[in-house]
């Protein structure tokens, strides 16, 4: 594993990418981060080919699909070798219009950034939406990487308080969001600081297709990793294939659902 570049979240913020990533601003000057399979472990397609053509149908399917209003898609198109494995998921508050949206954002950015790869990941910074394709299947699998990691320069204050804190809220939200079902594995939540005018919101989230074990292995990977990328930073997110965490203090940063939501006392 290799740090290969570092990319602005904000002018608070440091960005640690996994493997190999680059970022690029889409119309709404949100940063896209993005993972090419560069070993080219998967290999490339030729334009005009069955699998670039697949890809095409599978993306359009994906995107365009309005009957699905729980933020969760994935399609298979194609046969034998020039099959496509397509997931698209958005944040659990995110409206079904804007997850579309996001995701027809996603993939003209990511086929543009990545032309020609068999495999391609991509998120925005605010974890508005992700989209995975490839060759391979990718449904049902717990997978930690790529990844990218990024963290609020400033400390905390009462930094052995907090950090006991934020872990007990991410550990909160990790029990209940592994329970969730197969449309959305989605929980957030918030706690007071250990300063009296300190609030501390967190989000945690599974792509649903994974089962209630590989939910919990996922974010308690990344829960840990909070602990030795993130230890006294007021603001921090793990954004990993399979599961993401966020949490902040300087403002709610997920719009609250009160079926989705956890706040604790």
């Amino acid at each position: 594993m290799s740090i290969l570049s570092l990319s602005p979240l904000s002018f608070l913020f440091l960005i640690i990418i996994l493997f190999t990533s680059k970022a690029k601003a889409d119309n709404n000057d949100q940063k896209f981060h993005y993972f090419c399979d560069q070993n080219n472990d998967r290999g490339n397609y030729i334009t005009g080919s069955a699998y670039d053509n697949n890809l095409k149908f599978a993306i359009m399917h994906l995107t365009y699909n309005s009957k699905i209003d729980y933020g969760f898609y994935n399609t298979n198109y194609g046969q034998n070798n020039d099959t496509v494995n397509a997931i698209g998921i958005c944040r659990g508050d995110i409206n079904p219009q804007d997850c579309r949206k996001c995701l027809i954002g996603s993939k003209f950015n990511l086929t543009q950034a990545c032309p020609n790869k068999k495999e391609a990941i991509g998120w925005y910074e605010d974890e508005k939406c992700m989209l995975h394709y490839s060759d391979r299947s990718i449904m049902g699998l717990n997978e930690i990487g790529p990844a990218y990691f990024a963290w609020n320069l400033n400390n905390a204050t009462m930094a052995d308080q907090f950090n006991i804190l934020v872990k007990q809220l991410l550990n909160d939200l990790r029990s209940k969001a592994i329970n969730g079902d197969s449309h959305r594995k989605y929980v957030v939540g918030k706690m007071p600081g250990p300063s009296s005018d300190q609030t501390i919101y967190g989000l945690v989230q599974c792509t649903p297709d994974l089962s209630g074990p590989q939910c919990d292995d996922c974010l308690l990977q990344s829960i840990a990793e909070v602990s030795r990328c993130c230890s006294n930073r007021i603001d921090a997110r793990i954004i990993r294939p399979s599961c993401n965490l966020r949490f902040e203090t300087s403002y709610q940063f997920y719009q609250p659902k009160a079926k989705l939501a956890s706040h604790l006392p």
